[in-house]
């Protein structure tokens, strides 16, 4: 068994890394893998595992870390911690989370997504792939070191995936961190989506969907290219802004301009214009098989009052369009859990690990990480 990095991504696609991805996978895909490269400040490492001079069985990306690193609490340790420590009121030790102590820190799997995946041939046996699991961890881990990281962390492992299991075995402290949404589609068309919902939920959907008739607005499916941009920033400042976050036009501006080159036709944008032309609403998605991966919003809010525009461009439209294109599963990541319950999202628990090469430090984070299980485990949380 070998192991090959990789400094760039068209390295580790011409030596196979493709040939891994499912073709409904988006994050750890060749073409956002290289959207990752150009958005983050320090390059990531790319592992690929196989026999001697065959080609690559198993692949993991690694991102290295550091305070100059974007602050993203679903990217840096330091922040992931914090999150959650707030969320389950759970006590933090003095100096514990300090960036000195965890960063730099080598993230395997994922970046900005909360979704961390080793990527495995399907024909491999479950040993096999424990066996190449086992490699590319411990290459992660060598790497981190030589890189001069203080931790290795991969923070949102799906519930069954046997990476959990490798990951303990070396040392890694387990905790929980989100729950993922995803709806399931198992047959087309609105209606038979309707059908799903609970009664009460159908029949509030449907009042919705007469609110947004009568609001006159034109919605529409359209690819998102360049020139659609300068339209759209303004309405992703205003979501964030209502959220807490600060963006600047220029940051969500490149950010777009990399999923144009690097998402290509898959990128679309579903947008809602008023009677007289005016963009007030829009989201985007990437299409990649059988699934949907909803990705940016933003909205009018001084136009749009109580109409549930929220609701047509990241639940109706979407669904609507998954049955014009045989998909049958629509991504939406973590966050506003019960609103993404109220529309028939299925929610998986995902669950970090961390191992600090200071094992001293490691110990330290003991008491923060078993309050954070704790509250996760009672259902405490102040959000």
């Amino acid at each position: 068994m070998a192991v090959r990095t990789f400094a760039t991504m068209a390295e580790a696609r011409d030596n196979g890394w493709e040939d891994l991805s499912p073709t409904w996978e988006l994050f750890h895909s060749a073409d956002w893998l290289s959207l990752e490269s150009e958005q983050t400040n320090i390059a990531p490492r790319f592992h690929l595992a196989g026999e001697e001079g065959g080609r690559p069985a198993a692949a993991l990306v690694g991102f290295p870390l550091d305070e100059t690193s974007e602050p993203w609490p679903f990217m840096r340790v330091d922040r992931t911690l914090r999150l959650l420590a707030d969320r389950y009121a759970a006590p933090v030790p003095d100096g514990a989370l300090e960036p000195g102590r965890l960063l730099p820190t080598y993230l395997g799997g994922s970046r900005r997504v909360p979704d961390t995946l080793l990527l495995t041939d399907p024909y491999s046996s479950t040993q096999q792939r424990r066996a190449l699991t086992q490699e590319l961890v411990a290459a992660a881990e060598q790497e981190a070191r030589a890189l001069g990281s203080r931790s290795v962390a991969y923070l949102y492992v799906g519930e069954a995936d046997p990476l959990r299991d490798v990951l303990r075995s070396r040392g890694y402290a387990e905790f929980p961190t989100a729950r993922y949404a995803t709806l399931y589609l198992p047959k087309p068309g609105f209606d038979a989506y309707l059908d799903s919902l609970p009664g009460g939920r159908r029949r509030k959907v449907m009042k919705e969907r007469r609110v947004l008739d009568g609001a006159g607005l034109d919605i529409a499916v359209r690819p998102l290219t360049g020139e659609l941009i300068p339209e759209l920033v303004p309405l992703m400042l205003n979501h964030g802004g209502k959220y807490g976050h600060a963006y600047t036009e220029e940051t969500l501006t490149r950010s777009l301009e990399l999923h144009v080159r690097h998402c290509g036709d898959a990128l679309h944008a579903i947008t809602a214009r008023s009677a007289d032309g005016v963009l007030r609403g829009f989201s985007a998605l990437v299409h990649r098989g059988s699934r949907l991966y909803m990705r940016q919003t933003g909205y009018d809010y001084d136009w749009l009052g109580k109409i549930p525009l929220y609701f047509a461009l990241v639940f109706y439209a979407p669904i609507e369009y998954a049955s014009r294109v045989g998909a049958t599963t629509v991504d939406y990541a973590v966050e506003s859990e019960q609103t993404k319950l109220s529309r028939g999202c299925t929610l998986e628990q995902r669950h970090g690990y961390l191992k600090l090469f200071d094992v001293r430090r490691q110990a330290e984070l003991e008491p923060l990480l078993e309050g954070i299980r704790q509250g996760a485990g009672q259902g405490v949380s102040r959000t």
